[in-house]
């Protein structure tokens, strides 16, 4: 084998059609689980805005075989490297031996801990502001803190761009003055009570319920928390720098270990993770044909 991949997501699956087309042999281990599979139709994907990004993706799993590349449905568990070659352990009890791994395991987004939200997510509750934001013009949205502050304070402003209103529940987050001032600045309204449940209404509206009010939305945004599924690579002995490991154009820094899309890189989209995985995709295949020169 020559390549193995770990994670069937956009970054993966692009790196593995490339790398097959390329002629060489790759196995891609996915266990199922992209980040992307709460939502029904993603966007800014040219040509193929709304598309289901579930089906999206199967049709690149077929692409990706019919070039000769293989599947196998399972977990990696562990990634070790001996006489130049790295081998993954996988759940099944079976190793996969290659020179060069990819890992493209993509990230954990944790939601805060309001009962209601997680059944929402990806249909009528979402982060992402370049992602959803044009579907929500010109409508009444509630922005819910907890996990991440920065991140909530930033869409939360930047969501008056689209949106008729923005109400913000800090819910435990403490706002510092200056984005006070600058929430007020932006007609973004405050409601600093605790939220007891989010929850659907009516077909396509959101309640958020306070221990005092209860409020009506068309949807509902959050800043969750983001964790990259990095254990693999930082167990390889990989460098890692501000919490995320660290690549140079893919590579990091272990012999022949690459990473690509949201494990490295949390503001990917679907776009930007199959053209950063495409383009590492080509430089596995450039190292490995210098490597035979050599």
């Amino acid at each position: 084998m020559d390549v193995t991949i770990i994670g069937g997501g956009f970054a993966g699956t692009a790196a593995a059609i490339n790398l097959a087309r390329a002629n060489r042999s790759v196995c891609m281990v996915d266990e199922g689980r992209p980040r992307n599979r709460f939502s029904e139709h993603a966007h800014g994907i040219l040509g193929m805005d709304s598309v289901n990004p579930t089906e999206l993706l199967k049709k690149g799993h077929t692409e990706f075989e019919s070039f000769g590349g293989t599947i196998v449905r399972d977990r990696a568990k562990k990634l070790t490297r001996a006489h130049d070659k790295w081998s993954v352990a996988l759940g099944s009890g079976n190793v996969i031996e290659s020179p060069h791994v990819l890992v493209a395991t993509g990230i954990t987004d944790v939601l805060p801990d309001v009962p209601g939200l997680s059944a929402l997510w990806g249909t009528r509750v979402f982060h992402c502001p370049y992602c959803h934001g044009f579907e929500v013009n010109g409508t009444n949205l509630a922005v819910i803190g907890g996990e991440n502050p920065g991140f909530t304070f930033h869409i939360s402003k930047l969501l008056t761009k689209w949106a008729r209103t923005v109400t913000f529940f800090p819910n435990g987050l403490e706002l510092p003055a200056n984005e006070n001032a600058v929430f007020e600045s932006l007609g973004v309204a405050i409601v600093d009570e605790p939220v007891l449940e989010v929850g659907p209404v009516e077909s396509d509206r959101v309640v958020v319920r306070t221990t005092g009010h209860q409020f009506v939305f068309e949807s509902c945004f959050t800043g969750p928390r983001f964790e990259p599924n990095d254990e693999l690579l930082r167990e390889a002995g990989c460098n890692v720098v501000d919490g995320w490991v660290h690549t140079q154009r893919g590579l990091t820094s272990q012999p022949g270990l690459w990473a690509a899309g949201n494990v490295v890189s949390s503001p990917d989209q679907v776009s930007q993770a199959a053209g950063t995985g495409a383009a590492i995709g080509r430089a596995i295949d450039q190292a490995l044909f210098l490597e035979k020169l050599s």
